[in-house]
């Protein structure tokens, strides 16, 4: 498999991010190399203002490699996502899964800048966690 787990999640079994992984390969048609770390709100915020110029924290980031165009690493923030998953009345594991598809789908180019990508993106994320039997209303 093209995943590393840098930093294992709290709420999610390397399996399950194995699978998850495996769906989106199979969605894109091919495979990349893929690190996953699981963060606290200040190294991600950290990453955030050093990288976008935004001094808050976010619930993942993707870095591209820029020798291997697709391949890359996927930060996500478990506390910031414990919040959300608290105001959403979802399971944090239900909405780490999200932010990993998210995450390697950013990695293979795909974005949400514009209204249309986003529209987009979503509909491609939504595809992927109903394949996996999860369905997550944000």
């Amino acid at each position: 498999m093209a995943i590393t787990i840098v930093k294992p999640s709290q709420y999610l079994d390397k399996k399950t991010i194995l699978r998850v992984a495996a769906e989106v390969f199979s969605f894109l048609g091919e495979e990349f190399e893929v690190g996953v770390k699981f963060a606290c709100e200040n190294c991600i915020r950290g990453l955030n203002k050093q990288y976008r110029g935004k001094d808050e924290p976010t619930n993942v980031l993707s870095f591209n490699n820029e020798e291997h165009n697709k391949n890359g690493d996927i930060v996500i923030c478990e506390s910031f996502v414990e919040g959300e998953a608290k105001e959403l009345k979802t399971a944090v594991s239900d909405l780490e899964l999200l932010y990993l598809v998210h995450g390697m789908l950013h990695l293979a180019g795909f974005d949400h800048t514009k209204p249309g990508e986003r529209v987009k993106m979503e509909k491609i994320e939504k595809a992927i966690l109903n394949k996996i039997g999860l369905e997550i209303n944000k």
